[in-house]
């Protein structure tokens, strides 16, 4: 009985490591997706509503999901704080503080501090192509994960699967 209850509890946990891990490839396409979207939002806000970046972040978070949102929030609230921090010092904080919360890659983080450190020091066009280009390049990455979730998703569910079997089959 506890060989029995031993070997399903093993089994139970080698299924939800795999599920876990294929869990990242998913939640990275996810929060790329969500972050171009909220890089159009803060492209709109300045571009169109001649919005100021404190509240054209803080606006851009209030209509993104987790855990992008953070990063706006973040970078709002540092910008209407009472030290005096430039756009890029306050982003770079935000991107810094947020990070370990998401599922993305350096790779995204170098375009978001890229980006970061030139937005707020020009007009407005340059500002909406420095957007656009950071949106460019984290749609590309957003291709990336979509064909490594395609490839490693379900190859990790049935690692963790299998795994789990062949410990329990070489337990008995």
């Amino acid at each position: 009985m506890i060989k029995l209850l031993g070997a399903l509890l093993i089994l139970f946990s080698g299924t939800a490591v795999g599920f876990l891990q294929a869990a990242k490839y998913v939640d990275r396409a996810k929060e790329l997706r969500i972050l171009i979207h909220a890089l159009q939002r803060l492209e709109t806000e300045i571009n169109y509503g001649r919005t100021p970046l404190p509240v054209a972040c803080l606006v851009t978070a209030e209509a993104t999901e987790q855990p992008i949102r953070e990063l706006f929030q973040i970078t709002a609230d540092l910008l209407q704080g009472e030290q005096e921090l430039s756009l890029n010092e306050a982003w770079s904080i935000a991107v810094e503080q947020c990070w370990s919360n998401t599922s993305m890659k350096i790779r995204e983080k170098e375009v978001l501090l890229r980006m970061g450190s030139v937005l707020g020091m020009s007009d407005s066009e340059d500002q909406q192509k420095h957007l656009q280009l950071a949106q460019l390049q984290l749609k590309t990455e957003e291709v990336t994960a979509r064909e490594e979730q395609d490839k490693f998703v379900r190859m990790w569910r049935s690692l963790g699967a299998l795994g789990a079997v062949l410990i329990v089959i070489l337990m008995v």
